[in-house]
């Protein structure tokens, strides 16, 4: 499996380990995917009934998409730097697998630690990194996944883009009630609180017509990433135009939207809501610029 060209990128030893760490390892990281709930407690996804459990992993490696590839091992080594957008370009290339993602529009990536006074802006988690991303300009470009067949859409992405990564924890999710009350840990939960700037899914009129109910604009409030009995998942958390929970479930291993709402991925999205919210003061009041 190809790997980042370490020859092309100017990275810290650390740095030198992450990449190793993507080769060996969310729609690019700030596009990572967008759905929708009632706005009661129970999340729930737009794209039909909950599936038992993903699909088969393929023959590959564990991040098919090589913008995630290293955006992750850059999480997962702790690395820490800034990135130009020829840097992230040269990673594509060397991986040998074409990125979805628009990377000539990338000015700059990068990941730093927080002010000791600003980690703890989370009651109940730690800031571990800050992420910065900046592009040449706003972007407005077709949804890069299908969804049921379909491109639903435009992702509308700020110019700048801030979030704070905090620190991974293990989890015990649970659902249902009664005798279908059913849990299970995740583990290396990570949450990905977006700041400043804004990832928007708008429907096409004539998608949103046709599926009614089953879709909705989404405002982006930040991404989630664990491991499910070893298995990496992704997962977007956003609000629609009338404050209705959204989540949407990625399979990282074979480059796919999940098109049904598993219980489990549900529940994550609900619980990860404690820090995905609006009412902390630390994310961007939604819809404010829409």
């Amino acid at each position: 499996m190809g790997g980042p060209c370490l020859a092309c990128l100017d990275l810290t030893a650390g740095s030198r380990n992450s990449a190793r760490a993507a080769q060996g390892a969310l729609a690019g990281f700030f596009m990572l995917l967008i759905w929708v709930a009632p706005a009661d407690a129970w999340a729930w996804s737009e794209f039909g009934e909950p599936e038992e459990k993903p699909a088969p992993v393929s023959a590959g490696p564990e991040i098919q998409e090589p913008f995630f590839a290293f955006l992750l091992g850059m999480v997962d080594a702790d690395s820490l730097g800034q990135w130009s957008g020829a840097n992230l370009r040269a990673v594509a290339e060397e991986a040998g697998r074409p990125s979805r993602f628009p990377l000539d529009q990338v000015v700059s990536l990068s990941r730093s630690r927080p002010d000791s006074a600003s980690a703890s802006r989370y009651v109940g988690g730690r800031v571990q990194a800050n992420w910065r991303i900046e592009l040449v300009a706003a972007q407005d470009r077709p949804m890069p996944y299908s969804i049921m067949g379909y491109h639903p859409g435009s992702l509308l992405v700020g110019g700048e883009l801030v979030l704070a990564e905090l620190a991974p924890m293990d989890l015990n999710l649970t659902w249902g009630n009664g005798e279908d009350r059913q849990s299970e840990a995740v583990t290396e939960v990570r949450i990905f609180a977006l700041e400043k700037g804004h990832v928007v899914l708008d429907a096409d009129g004539w998608l949103d017509a046709l599926l009614g109910a089953g879709l909705d604009d989404s405002w982006t409030v930040g991404f989630v990433t664990c491991r499910e009995q070893g298995r990496r998942l992704g997962l977007g958390v956003s609000l629609g135009r009338k404050g209705r929970q959204i989540y949407g479930e990625f399979d990282f291993a074979n480059d796919q939207v999940l098109t049904h709402g598993r219980e489990l991925a549900s529940a994550l999205s609900r619980m990860s809501r404690s820090w995905l919210n609006t009412e902390n003061g630390n994310l961007p009041s939604p819809w404010s610029d829409r």
